[in-house]
C-alpha cells in the first residue's frame, strides 16, 4: 500500500512538474513572438515612414520640370510665399470653404507639395479643436504659384463656416 502511495505521489509530482514546465515553455515561445512581430511591425512602420520621407526630400532635392521650386515646411512657406486668407464661407451642404491667397513675388514659381499629410492644412474651431483637410471636395495634394503672380486657392473642411478661429497651412497660422 505504502508503494502504490509512494507511486501515485511521484506520478502526480511529476506530472505537475511536467505541466508547470508545458506552461513555462509555452509563455517562453508567446513572449518570444510577441517580440518578434514587434520588431516586424516596427521595421515596417519605420520602412513606410522612411520611404515616404524620401519621397518628398527627393522631390524637394530634384529639379521640377518646370524650374518650381517644391516646399513643404513654414520656414520654406514664409520665405517664398505671403499666404492670407480671402474668405471662409458656408458650402452648399455641411460644411466650409476656407479661400486662401497665396502671392509669389519671384522669379520661379513655387509649389507647395504633400498637402494632405495630416497636419499640412487644418482649421481650428472656437474650442481649439482641430480638423484636417476633407480628402475628396476638390482639396489639392500640391499648389503651384507662378512667379510674379498670385493663386486663390480654396479649401473644403467639414466643419461649419462660423466655427473656424484659424487655418493653419504648414504649421503657419493664418486667421480669417
Amino acid at each position: 500500500m505504502r508503494r502504490a502511495i509512494l507511486v501515485t505521489g511521484l506520478i502526480l509530482c511529476s506530472s505537475a512538474f511536467a505541466q508547470q514546465n508545458t506552461q513555462e515553455q509555452e509563455s517562453g515561445v508567446a513572449e518570444a513572438a510577441k517580440s518578434v512581430m514587434s520588431s516586424i511591425v516596427s521595421f515596417g512602420k519605420n520602412l513606410v515612414d522612411g520611404a515616404s520621407e524620401g519621397v518628398v526630400d527627393g522631390r524637394k532635392s530634384g529639379q521640377s520640370t518646370d524650374g518650381a521650386i517644391l516646399i513643404n515646411t513654414q520656414e520654406d512657406l514664409d520665405k517664398y510665399l505671403q499666404a492670407d486668407v480671402i474668405a471662409v464661407t458656408a458650402a452648399e451642404e455641411h460644411g466650409c470653404y476656407v479661400e486662401v491667397g497665396f502671392k509669389n513675388e519671384n522669379d520661379f514659381p513655387v509649389r507647395l507639395i504633400d498637402l494632405n499629410s495630416s497636419e499640412s492644412v487644418i482649421v481650428i474651431d472656437h474650442d481649439g479643436y482641430a480638423s484636417n483637410l476633407f480628402n475628396g471636395k476638390g482639396n489639392p495634394m500640391e499648389i503651384t504659384v507662378p512667379s510674379k503672380a498670385g493663386r486663390k486657392q480654396k479649401f473644403y473642411f467639414a466643419k461649419d463656416w462660423d466655427q473656424v478661429r484659424e487655418i493653419r497651412i504648414l504649421g503657419k497660422v493664418l486667421q480669417p
